[in-house]
């Protein structure tokens, strides 16, 4: 397992020490979660606006609940 060092300021520390307190969890705890939070959502936003381009160029069909249980045989 790893080691990284992140150098708070005093006011820095005692913000998150505090946060992370009212959690119930510890300060890497925190980070790591909030750390992987940004990613996630980074990835949803690339996933989005590729998504909205396809859209955009017509490269996304759709079907209606009708058409979907004919396809279907349903």
């Amino acid at each position: 397992m790893g080691t990284v060092t992140v150098r708070l300021n005093a006011k820095e520390q005692e913000v998150f020490e505090a946060y992370a307190e009212r959690h119930g969890v510890l300060l890497s705890t925190m980070m790591k979660h909030a750390l992987e939070e940004r990613i996630e959502n980074e990835f949803d936003i690339a996933v989005l606006k590729s998504y909205e381009s396809d859209v955009q160029n017509d490269g996304v069909t759709t079907y209606d609940y009708d058409e979907m249980k004919k396809m279907l045989d349903l």
